[in-house]
């Protein structure tokens, strides 16, 4: 009685130039395994139509212990190829096959990337960033509250009033200097003038 399939997911194969030389496909895919010492492999078996690359899965126990627990494990085959020698992948079960998919090279690639990336575009248009408000910063700084623009322009009339206040201070201070300083003067003057004015009179007589 056949094994049953193992489930798989994911295959895909690309057409690309690798170095040392030539073209190269990568087929890949996932297997679910049922333990951790379980590994999936790919071989080479010849199909039909030779425009077709026929694989062979299989499920291998490697040397160790493993829990017996489900997992998806990566399982891949690489082969060095002419260009466009291929079209599509089949891969089999034994005799069932589990897996057809195209060969896509990187010209192929990069249009379905193109292609994807015009939908997803299309399909968020319009659900971009929210809008700025207009004017950008010019129109917050202009959307000041009333109240706080108020006290910006009160503030300079107290500077002035404070200003008011003390200049008359400064004068009334140095005011009473200069009056003293002159007062004296005028006793220094009519002193002299005193001592003087007899002496005159005697020279005259």
């Amino acid at each position: 009685m056949a094994n049953a399939a193992p489930k798989t997911r994911g295959w895909h194969a690309r057409e690309n130039v690798h170095k040392p030389r030539g073209c190269h496909v990568i087929a890949a895919g996932l297997v679910q395994v049922s333990a951790l010492n379980m590994e999936p492999r790919l071989t080479e078996e010849p199909e039909r139509n030779p425009r077709n690359l026929g694989l062979k899965l299989t499920i291998e126990t490697v040397p160790g212990e493993g829990a017996d627990v489900m997992v998806w494990k990566a399982v891949h085959f690489h082969k060095e190829v002419k260009k466009n020698e291929f079209d599509r992948v089949i891969v089999r079960w034994e005799v069932d096959q589990i897996a057809n998919f195209p060969i896509i090279d990187d010209t192929q690639h990069a249009a379905e990337n193109d292609a994807a990336m015009k939908k997803l575009n299309a399909q968020h248009a319009g659900k971009g960033k929210p809008a700025k408000p207009a004017g950008g910063k010019s129109a917050a700084k202009k959307a000041v509250p009333k109240k706080t623009a108020a006290k910006k322009k009160a503030a300079p009339k107290k500077k002035a009033s404070a200003a008011r206040k003390k200049a008359p201070k400064a004068k009334s201070g140095k005011a009473p200097k200069k009056a003293a300083k002159k007062s004296g003067l005028k006793k220094l003057v009519r002193k002299l003038v005193r001592k003087l004015s007899p002496a005159k009179k005697k020279k005259r007589r």
